[in-house]
């Protein structure tokens, strides 16, 4: 099945433990931001990630889908 990759930032530095909470993602933190990178297969996997999101009370500042399938995979080769 085709995946979307999709970036979540919010407001704060993620510690190792925050950032152990997201498991099969990368996350990078600066400037007192953190970005989330997430390949998701489908709505229901999204709604998931923002559902841990939620849960840990982080402050959601932009969600955006950065890449489609077939379009640029070249992201994976930035981690």
């Amino acid at each position: 099945m085709a995946q979307l990759v999709y970036e979540l930032s919010f407001k704060g530095a993620a510690s190792d433990a925050l950032a152990g909470a997201f498991e099969n993602c990368t996350v990078t933190s600066r400037s007192g931001t953190t970005v989330v990178r997430s390949e998701v297969p489908d709505q229901a996997a999204l709604h998931g990630l923002l559902a841990r999101v939620h849960a840990l009370g982080l402050e959601i500042l932009e969600l955006r889908l950065v890449a489609e399938p077939g379009v640029d995979d070249s992201w994976a080769l930035d981690t």
